[in-house]
């Protein structure tokens, strides 16, 4: 069975909920639907428009707040930190299953047995702590910038191994807590089969992106085999083979590769689009962060320029891919200024197969005032595009 571009396309934007303009809702239940659909949310320091997790749930609920991802961590427990590919608020209802990677931590990596006792001893008397609660913690000395103090070392080792969890931020620092008081006791913390991590990750992944080769749905296994030595992509590739002969999964022909879907998504896939919705998107985004699969689906080729020496930039520090509709049709690259409330607009690029219609310059104009208010911005400033039809036209 083949799938159309244009259809790998919706499906793709639909399971990511970024195909209708109110997918999830609104408010705090948004988000935790937002997180349990997409699987997980990046979190990530840079902060030249706004931190990763925010972005990535702001573009898919209109009303969200910060302190609303904060509530459902620290108060609900809906949500905790671990690790997907990358750091991630993740839906503490799959906790389970994140807890072979621990297991795999703490048969890689000791902590310093003085360290752990002196932080368990403290955070059962005292609650939760951050790193920076254990100045006098015995260990060595930094060595230089790059290396932690040993009370953060040893305590992010007792997070990955599962020991500690984190509470909650302030400040987008890290407050660790034991993890029996992180996670309620209703949520089941059976360790995993294999069959039952297969079959997570499967339906995990395909809920979360429509369509999906059997490498994209193993994703993170890169980030799991150096964390806890586990090839995740092993059961994977194992029980997709007996859920497609099961009839729960379909395979689909894609680009000449072989795609997988649940079954049921295409007969109950509506491709009709309403009026088209212009976001521009986080370079950390759940839609884009494979660039691979980014290119196969959407003939985009993205790279996040801000690990490229300056010189060598193609576009700029911190481009964002432009999604309209159904298509990717070019690159931001804008600054939120904090201090002067002016969103810097360095250039905007459009691809060389994006027509200029009067319809994209008015969703354009619309999307950058609205996307400068989202982050508390009160004016816009386009230095410069790529074309001098854009420019004049975004002259707001």
């Amino acid at each position: 069975m083949k799938i159309s571009a244009k259809n790998a396309r919706r499906v793709t934007l639909t399971s990511q909920g970024l195909f209708h303009k109110t997918h999830f809702g609104l408010g705090k239940e948004a988000v935790q639907k937002a997180v349990e659909q997409l699987l997980y949310v990046q979190i990530d320091t840079i902060s030249v428009v706004e931190r990763a997790h925010h972005h990535i749930l702001h573009t898919r609920i209109e009303n969200y707040k910060p302190e609303m991802l904060h509530a459902l961590q620290s108060e609900d427990s809906t949500l905790f930190e671990y690790w997907a590919h990358a750091a991630a608020f993740l839906p503490t209802k799959d906790y389970r299953y994140y807890l072979p990677i621990m297991q795999g931590r703490r048969d890689k990596k000791m902590v310093d047995t003085k360290s752990r006792k002196e932080i368990l001893s403290r955070l059962k008397a005292e609650g939760p702590l951050q790193s920076k609660d254990f100045e006098k913690l015995p260990g060595k000395k930094s060595n230089g910038w790059w290396d932690w103090k040993p009370a953060k070392m040893a305590m992010e080792h007792m997070f990955l191994s599962g020991e500690l969890l984190i509470r909650e931020r302030r400040g987008f620092q890290k407050v660790y807590d034991l993890a029996e008081n992180v996670i309620p006791d209703h949520i089941d913390t059976r360790f995993p089969s294999e069959r039952e991590r297969g079959h997570f990750y499967i339906r995990g992944m395909l809920k979360a992106l429509g369509i999906a080769t059997a490498k994209q749905i193993g994703y993170n296994r890169a980030t799991v085999k150096r964390l806890s030595g586990y090839n995740i992509q092993t059961s994977i590739n194992t029980e997709l083979d007996n859920l497609v002969e099961e009839g729960e999964i379909t395979r689909v022909q894609f680009a000449g590769n072989d795609y997988y879907c649940n079954t049921n998504i295409l007969s109950e896939f509506s491709s009709r689009m309403g009026k088209k919705q212009l976001k521009f998107l986080s370079p950390f985004d759940n839609l884009v962060i494979n660039r691979e699969r980014l290119s196969e689906l959407f003939d985009f080729d993205y790279l996040l320029e801000c690990y490229v020496p300056g010189p060598k930039r193609k576009y700029g520090y911190f481009t964002q891919p432009i999604l309209f509709g159904d298509e990717l049709i070019g690159r931001l690259d804008c600054k939120a200024n904090r201090k002067t409330s002016i969103l810097e607009i360095n250039n905007i690029w459009l691809e060389d197969k994006t027509p200029i219609t009067d319809n994209l310059l008015e969703s354009l104009k619309k999307g950058l005032r609205e996307y400068a208010s989202s982050l508390d911005c009160n004016e816009l400033f386009i230095q410069q595009t790529d074309n001098k039809k854009l420019k004049k036209a975004l002259c707001l």
